[in-house]
């Protein structure tokens, strides 16, 4: 036996209403349709979470003190996926081939949704300089009140192998000359996992 793909398949033959046609013995009432509709239609709902498409998002990039400007052919591309409280993702950032300019200050990396703790690691991923080839590894989007108010969806990315006293004083947080000043066609890729705020 085929098991039912949609809310309608499982109730396949029963009246919207709960409630059949009169027959010659009267009409045929079905006590549990209501029920069996609502739990076809939660079910349905938790495996469009699971396996359907992630949504779409384009991250922007901010700055403390100044923003940067992404220059001409720049791209912000974005997407993630919700289950419940659980937000998962993945973003890249590409300054353009002309017009970059880095800014000044810490960077902001904006987030498709606000997460509930605001000191939790967010995710990995890597920086990337076009001049020289080089990568460093980002090891956590931390979202802290240090740099952020409680109300924002923007992270602080934090750099690991940048010798600092640490992400309030130190050389880690990626900012407009860390881990270099940033230039055409430099990157920035972000892979995140982490709790909303509240659930979807």
């Amino acid at each position: 036996m085929a098991y039912p793909n949609t809310v309608d398949e499982l109730t396949d033959g029963v009246p919207a209403d709960g409630i059949a046609a009169a027959t010659p013995t009267g009409s045929v009432v079905y006590p549990l349709d209501d029920w069996a509709r609502a739990t076809a239609t939660a079910v349905e709902a938790i495996e469009t979470q699971l396996v359907g498409a992630y949504t779409s998002y384009t991250p922007t990039l901010t700055a403390s003190t100044t923003s940067p400007t992404m220059g001409s052919g720049s791209s912000a591309a974005g997407y993630y996926k919700r289950v419940g409280r659980m937000v998962t993702g993945y973003c890249q950032l590409v300054f353009g081939t002309s017009g970059v300019a880095a800014g000044t200050g810490y960077y902001g990396l904006l987030l498709p949704v606000i997460p509930a703790n605001r000191d939790q690691p967010i995710g990995i991923g890597y920086c990337y300089d076009n001049n020289d080839n080089n990568r460093f590894v980002v090891a956590a989007a931390a979202v802290s009140t240090y740099f952020w108010s409680a109300a924002t969806a923007k992270a602080i990315i934090v750099v690991t192998n940048v010798a600092g006293a640490g992400i309030g004083t130190g050389a880690n947080p990626v900012g407009a000359a860390v881990p270099w000043t940033w230039q055409a066609s430099d990157q920035i890729l972000i892979q995140f996992s982490y709790e909303a705020a509240a659930a979807s």
